[in-house]
Protein backbone atom coordinates (compact mmCIF):
# COMPACT_ATOMS: atom_id res chain seq x y z
CA UNK A 1 0.00 0.00 0.00
CA UNK A 2 1.38 3.37 -1.02
CA UNK A 3 1.87 6.08 1.61
CA UNK A 4 -0.34 8.32 -0.56
CA UNK A 5 -3.40 6.07 -0.03
CA UNK A 6 -5.49 5.33 3.02
CA UNK A 7 -4.40 1.91 4.30
CA UNK A 8 -7.92 0.83 5.30
CA UNK A 9 -9.30 -1.84 2.98
CA UNK A 10 -12.03 -0.61 0.60
CA UNK A 11 -11.33 3.04 1.41
CA UNK A 12 -10.24 4.60 -1.87
CA UNK A 13 -9.28 8.03 -0.63
CA UNK A 14 -5.76 9.22 -1.37
CA UNK A 15 -3.97 12.57 -1.32
CA UNK A 16 -5.03 13.22 -4.91
CA UNK A 17 -8.78 12.54 -4.76
CA UNK A 18 -9.59 13.33 -1.11
CA UNK A 19 -12.48 15.72 -0.48
CA UNK A 20 -11.80 19.05 1.19
CA UNK A 21 -11.28 18.62 4.94
CA UNK A 22 -10.04 15.03 4.77
CA UNK A 23 -6.56 14.63 6.28
CA UNK A 24 -4.10 11.74 6.47
CA UNK A 25 -2.39 10.60 9.65
CA UNK A 26 0.65 8.45 10.37
CA UNK A 27 0.62 5.52 12.77
CA UNK A 28 1.51 6.46 16.37
CA UNK A 29 5.01 6.10 17.75
CA UNK A 30 4.05 5.18 21.31
CA UNK A 31 3.90 1.42 21.82
CA UNK A 32 0.68 1.56 23.87
CA UNK A 33 -1.09 3.50 21.12
CA UNK A 34 0.30 1.20 18.47
CA UNK A 35 -1.27 -1.74 20.27
CA UNK A 36 -4.63 0.06 20.34
CA UNK A 37 -4.38 0.92 16.63
CA UNK A 38 -3.34 -2.63 15.80
CA UNK A 39 -6.31 -3.97 17.74
CA UNK A 40 -8.64 -1.90 15.53
CA UNK A 41 -6.81 -2.17 12.21
CA UNK A 42 -5.50 -5.75 12.11
CA UNK A 43 -8.59 -6.95 10.23
CA UNK A 44 -9.26 -3.69 8.38
CA UNK A 45 -6.03 -3.29 6.40
CA UNK A 46 -4.59 -5.56 3.73
CA UNK A 47 -1.11 -4.20 4.48
CA UNK A 48 -0.13 -2.04 7.43
CA UNK A 49 3.37 -0.55 7.49
CA UNK A 50 3.98 1.42 10.69
CA UNK A 51 6.52 3.67 8.98
CA UNK A 52 4.67 4.40 5.72
CA UNK A 53 0.96 3.64 6.07
CA UNK A 54 -1.53 6.47 6.52
CA UNK A 55 -5.11 6.48 7.83
CA UNK A 56 -7.52 9.14 6.58
CA UNK A 57 -9.56 11.27 8.97
CA UNK A 58 -12.82 9.62 7.85
CA UNK A 59 -11.98 6.70 10.14
CA UNK A 60 -11.83 8.84 13.30
CA UNK A 61 -14.73 10.18 15.32
CA UNK A 62 -15.10 13.95 15.66
CA UNK A 63 -14.02 13.80 19.29
CA UNK A 64 -10.60 12.53 18.15
CA UNK A 65 -9.70 16.03 16.88
CA UNK A 66 -9.04 19.21 18.84
CA UNK A 67 -10.59 22.59 18.02
CA UNK A 68 -7.80 23.23 15.49
CA UNK A 69 -8.56 20.01 13.65
CA UNK A 70 -5.40 18.27 14.83
CA UNK A 71 -5.59 14.58 15.70
CA UNK A 72 -5.30 14.01 19.44
CA UNK A 73 -2.48 11.85 20.83
CA UNK A 74 -4.94 9.32 22.25
CA UNK A 75 -7.08 9.08 19.08
CA UNK A 76 -7.86 5.63 17.69
CA UNK A 77 -9.53 4.90 14.30
CA UNK A 78 -12.92 3.28 14.89
CA UNK A 79 -15.01 4.12 11.80
CA UNK A 80 -14.84 1.55 9.02
CA UNK A 81 -18.03 1.85 6.96
CA UNK A 82 -16.49 1.10 3.57
CA UNK A 83 -19.66 1.98 1.65
CA UNK A 84 -19.70 5.50 3.10
CA UNK A 85 -16.07 6.11 2.14
CA UNK A 86 -16.12 4.50 -1.27
CA UNK A 87 -15.12 7.09 -3.82
CA UNK A 88 -17.90 7.58 -6.46
CA UNK A 89 -15.43 7.59 -9.34
CA UNK A 90 -13.96 4.32 -8.08
CA UNK A 91 -17.46 2.81 -7.80
CA UNK A 92 -18.22 3.75 -11.41
CA UNK A 93 -14.93 2.31 -12.60
CA UNK A 94 -15.53 -0.90 -10.66
CA UNK A 95 -19.03 -1.28 -12.12
CA UNK A 96 -17.62 -0.73 -15.62
CA UNK A 97 -14.85 -3.25 -14.94
CA UNK A 98 -17.39 -5.75 -13.64
CA UNK A 99 -19.53 -5.25 -16.74
CA UNK A 100 -16.53 -5.75 -19.02
CA UNK A 101 -15.58 -8.85 -17.06
CA UNK A 102 -19.05 -10.35 -17.52
CA UNK A 103 -19.02 -9.57 -21.24
CA UNK A 104 -15.56 -11.08 -21.61
CA UNK A 105 -16.70 -14.16 -19.72
CA UNK A 106 -19.60 -14.65 -22.12
CA UNK A 107 -17.48 -14.01 -25.23
CA UNK A 108 -14.79 -16.41 -24.03
CA UNK A 109 -17.36 -19.22 -24.22
CA UNK A 110 -17.77 -18.68 -27.96
CA UNK A 111 -15.45 -20.18 -30.53
CA UNK A 112 -13.71 -18.03 -33.14
CA UNK A 113 -16.04 -19.36 -35.84
CA UNK A 114 -19.11 -18.50 -33.76
CA UNK A 115 -17.84 -14.97 -33.12
CA UNK A 116 -17.10 -14.39 -36.81
CA UNK A 117 -20.51 -15.75 -37.80
CA UNK A 118 -22.28 -13.55 -35.26
CA UNK A 119 -20.40 -10.46 -36.47
CA UNK A 120 -21.31 -11.15 -40.09
CA UNK A 121 -24.97 -11.77 -39.24
CA UNK A 122 -25.13 -8.55 -37.24
CA UNK A 123 -23.52 -6.51 -40.02
CA UNK A 124 -25.89 -7.97 -42.61
CA UNK A 125 -28.83 -6.60 -40.62
CA UNK A 126 -27.38 -3.11 -40.39
CA UNK A 127 -27.57 -0.52 -43.15
CA UNK A 128 -24.20 0.81 -44.20
CA UNK A 129 -24.01 4.52 -45.15
CA UNK A 130 -23.40 4.94 -48.88
CA UNK A 131 -20.95 7.86 -48.52
CA UNK A 132 -18.45 6.54 -46.01
CA UNK A 133 -15.45 7.54 -48.15
CA UNK A 134 -16.44 11.22 -47.89
CA UNK A 135 -15.83 11.12 -44.14
CA UNK A 136 -12.26 9.82 -44.39
CA UNK A 137 -9.02 11.78 -44.75
CA UNK A 138 -6.13 10.78 -46.97
CA UNK A 139 -4.57 9.00 -43.99
CA UNK A 140 -7.74 6.85 -43.66
CA UNK A 141 -8.84 8.56 -40.45
CA UNK A 142 -12.24 10.09 -39.73
CA UNK A 143 -12.73 13.79 -40.34
CA UNK A 144 -13.59 15.99 -37.37
CA UNK A 145 -17.21 16.45 -38.51
CA UNK A 146 -17.86 12.76 -39.09
CA UNK A 147 -21.18 11.61 -37.51
CA UNK A 148 -20.94 8.96 -34.80
CA UNK A 149 -22.73 6.36 -36.94
CA UNK A 150 -20.25 6.89 -39.79
CA UNK A 151 -17.32 6.68 -37.36
CA UNK A 152 -18.64 3.36 -36.08
CA UNK A 153 -19.07 2.00 -39.59
CA UNK A 154 -15.55 3.04 -40.57
CA UNK A 155 -14.29 1.33 -37.43
CA UNK A 156 -16.28 -1.79 -38.33
CA UNK A 157 -14.79 -1.74 -41.84
CA UNK A 158 -11.28 -1.48 -40.44
CA UNK A 159 -11.98 -4.29 -37.99
CA UNK A 160 -13.41 -6.45 -40.79
CA UNK A 161 -10.27 -5.91 -42.90
CA UNK A 162 -8.13 -6.67 -39.88
CA UNK A 163 -10.07 -9.89 -39.19
CA UNK A 164 -9.63 -10.94 -42.83
CA UNK A 165 -5.88 -10.36 -42.66
CA UNK A 166 -5.67 -12.22 -39.38
CA UNK A 167 -7.56 -15.18 -40.83
CA UNK A 168 -5.17 -15.23 -43.80
CA UNK A 169 -2.25 -15.25 -41.37
CA UNK A 170 -3.88 -18.08 -39.43
CA UNK A 171 -4.21 -20.13 -42.63
CA UNK A 172 -0.60 -19.38 -43.59
CA UNK A 173 0.65 -20.25 -40.13
CA UNK A 174 -1.36 -23.46 -40.19
CA UNK A 175 0.31 -24.42 -43.48
CA UNK A 176 3.71 -23.57 -42.03
CA UNK A 177 3.00 -25.68 -38.96
CA UNK A 178 1.90 -28.61 -41.13
CA UNK A 179 5.07 -28.27 -43.23
CA UNK A 180 7.24 -28.12 -40.13
CA UNK A 181 5.49 -31.18 -38.72
CA UNK A 182 6.05 -33.02 -41.99
CA UNK A 183 9.73 -32.04 -42.01
CA UNK A 184 10.02 -33.12 -38.40
CA UNK A 185 8.49 -36.50 -39.16
CA UNK A 186 10.83 -36.91 -42.13
CA UNK A 187 13.80 -35.92 -39.95
CA UNK A 188 12.73 -38.43 -37.30
CA UNK A 189 12.30 -41.12 -39.97
CA UNK A 190 15.69 -40.27 -41.47
CA UNK A 191 17.26 -40.34 -38.02
CA UNK A 192 15.71 -43.73 -37.34
CA UNK A 193 17.01 -45.09 -40.65
CA UNK A 194 20.44 -43.65 -39.92
CA UNK A 195 20.46 -45.26 -36.48
CA UNK A 196 19.46 -48.59 -38.03
CA UNK A 197 22.24 -48.22 -40.61
CA UNK A 198 24.75 -47.43 -37.88
CA UNK A 199 23.70 -50.55 -35.96
CA UNK A 200 24.07 -52.59 -39.15
CA UNK A 201 27.53 -51.16 -39.79
CA UNK A 202 28.51 -51.88 -36.20
CA UNK A 203 27.43 -55.50 -36.65
CA UNK A 204 29.37 -55.82 -39.92
CA UNK A 205 32.47 -54.31 -38.33
CA UNK A 206 32.15 -56.71 -35.41
CA UNK A 207 31.90 -59.69 -37.78
CA UNK A 208 34.92 -58.48 -39.76
CA UNK A 209 36.90 -58.03 -36.55
CA UNK A 210 36.06 -61.58 -35.51
CA UNK A 211 37.09 -62.90 -38.94
CA UNK A 212 40.29 -60.87 -38.74
CA UNK A 213 41.06 -62.36 -35.35
CA UNK A 214 40.45 -65.85 -36.75
CA UNK A 215 42.74 -65.18 -39.71
CA UNK A 216 45.45 -63.86 -37.41
CA UNK A 217 45.25 -67.05 -35.33
CA UNK A 218 45.49 -69.18 -38.47
CA UNK A 219 48.48 -67.17 -39.66
CA UNK A 220 50.16 -67.67 -36.28
CA UNK A 221 49.54 -71.44 -36.51
CA UNK A 222 50.88 -71.66 -40.06
CA UNK A 223 53.91 -69.58 -39.13
CA UNK A 224 54.63 -71.89 -36.20
CA UNK A 225 54.29 -75.00 -38.35
CA UNK A 226 56.58 -73.69 -41.07
CA UNK A 227 59.24 -72.71 -38.57
CA UNK A 228 59.49 -76.34 -37.42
Amino acid sequence: MSHTDCAVRDCNYNIFNKPRGVTFHSCPIRSDMRNKWLQMLKTKCTVLNWNRSRICSKHFETKCFNIKGKLKDDAVPTLFSSAAHKHPVKQTQERATSSRTNVDRVLNKLTQAELMSDIKNTLSKMKEPSNLETYMNDDYKCKTDTPTEAQLWILVKKQDHLNTRLMELVVQNKKHVELLQKNLEEARSSKKETEQSVETYKYIIKCLQEKLATLEEQIDILTTVESR
